[in-house]
């Protein structure tokens, strides 16, 4: 955990140099922030320490939420780096494993943060050396299902054409 506070400052620090953009995350893991209202009330007193741009990052473990505010809104796509980029690593089952969901909570964040963090450099133009880097995302799952579908294809098509030919 060390590493990774450390790393999301040392990110945090360098794009606000390089692109004037603040990235901030608030962790609110304690027992009074449970209902929407509180952490309403708690997520708007952080917001007013700060000035835009920026993107705060609201992460209730207690209360399984996460929340992304930008100004101006329009910095990036909440909705999609939640759901591709954090969504897939939270905890399926929360009340299971509280080391195991802590760990994958931890992540989530992580990921949806370094990914922020990269979509707001390109934005800006600018090239952060403290993140963590992603070369040809995917590609290797690209590739696989690419093969597996092809294969999947040329089954079917030679089933189809030289299988077992019905007597008439």
């Amino acid at each position: 955990m060390p590493k990774s506070v450390a790393l999301v400052e040392q990110v945090s620090n360098e794009l606000l140099a390089k692109a004037k953009i603040s990235l901030v995350v608030f962790m609110g893991g304690s027992k009074d922030l449970e209902t929407k209202e509180q952490r309403q009330v708690y997520q708007e007193s952080k917001l007013k320490t700060l000035h835009a741009p920026f993107v705060a990052l609201f992460a209730y473990y207690k209360a399984q939420k996460i929340e992304i505010v930008a100004n101006p809104t329009n910095l990036l796509d909440k909705d999609k780096i939640f759901f591709e980029h954090m969504a897939p690593f939270l905890p399926k089952k929360w009340g299971e494993n509280e080391a195991q969901n802590n760990a994958r909570f931890s992540f989530a964040l992580l990921n949806g943060y370094t990914y922020m963090a990269e979509v707001l450099s390109r934005a800006r133009h600018v090239s952060l050396e403290s993140n963590i880097k992603e070369d040809n995302p995917n590609s290797f799952m690209k590739t696989t299902l690419y093969i597996l579908l092809c294969s999947l294809l040329a089954l079917f098509f030679y089933g189809y054409f030289f299988g077992s030919k019905k007597s008439q």
